[in-house]
């Protein structure tokens, strides 16, 4: 559900109207370390991309600024929570598909319903081969054959698009870590920098204490 902003009590109620007056978006690359992630995902056999997807979105779930909405154009509000709309990469035709699945309760849970919708949607070469995605998906494109430094996302007319888009990409090792490029594209209307500050932080953190099912 999208609740309501109440913007009589809000704090950044002018910043938001100023950024929807003024239409600002800004993007944000920084490197993750990875090494103790992928450690731990190897040592369980479980996938990394999976993991890192639902890893994303475990931290977006805990940041409102970062689950951003309107409910019409003058009016904000926060989702209850986002799932993943995807890139799957189609080797053969070397293109791609966006698919969203239901993150669930628990990681357990995230990998059952994403091993079920490669099955059933896996090998569309649609756009979209799963129908009706919820407009509180939240875009991850992950291209692990692309190492960068920076990366810059532009939206078409996209000042009504307060979700962040992130773009993963790939990890190489640099003096006994392992980094990898977490890039972010953020509507100032929704979110500042300190949000997205909070954001890397607490990815750093979920990606370093990961706790994958017994």
């Amino acid at each position: 559900m999208l609740r309501p902003v109440d913007l009589t009590t809000w704090p950044r109620r002018q910043i938001y109207q100023h950024f929807r007056q003024n239409p600002c978006t800004f993007n944000v690359t920084v490197s993750v370390d990875v090494m103790a992630f992928r450690s731990r995902v190897k040592e369980l056999n479980l996938p990394f991309v999976p993991a890192l997807i639902y890893s994303i979105c475990t931290v977006v779930n805990r940041l409102p600024a970062l689950r951003m909405g309107l409910i019409d154009r003058g009016q904000p509000g926060v989702w209850d929570s986002v799932l993943p709309l995807y890139t799957v990469f189609h080797p053969e035709t070397e293109t791609f598909s966006a698919l969203w699945t239901e993150l669930g309760s628990s990681f357990d849970g995230f990998l059952d319903n994403h091993r079920a919708d490669a099955q059933n949607f896996g090998s569309s070469q649609d756009y979209l081969p799963r129908p009706n995605t919820p407009p509180n998906a939240l875009n991850i494109s992950v291209a692990p054959w692309l190492g960068f430094s920076a990366f810059g996302l532009n939206i078409h007319n996209g000042a009504d698009y307060l979700l962040p888009v992130f773009t993963v990409g790939q990890y190489q090792e640099s003096a006994g870590r392992l980094l990898m490029p977490v890039a972010v594209r953020a509507n100032h209307a929704a979110c500042d920098g300190f949000h997205i500050a909070q954001f890397y932080q607490e990815l750093q953190r979920e990606l370093d204490g990961f706790i994958a099912p017994s």
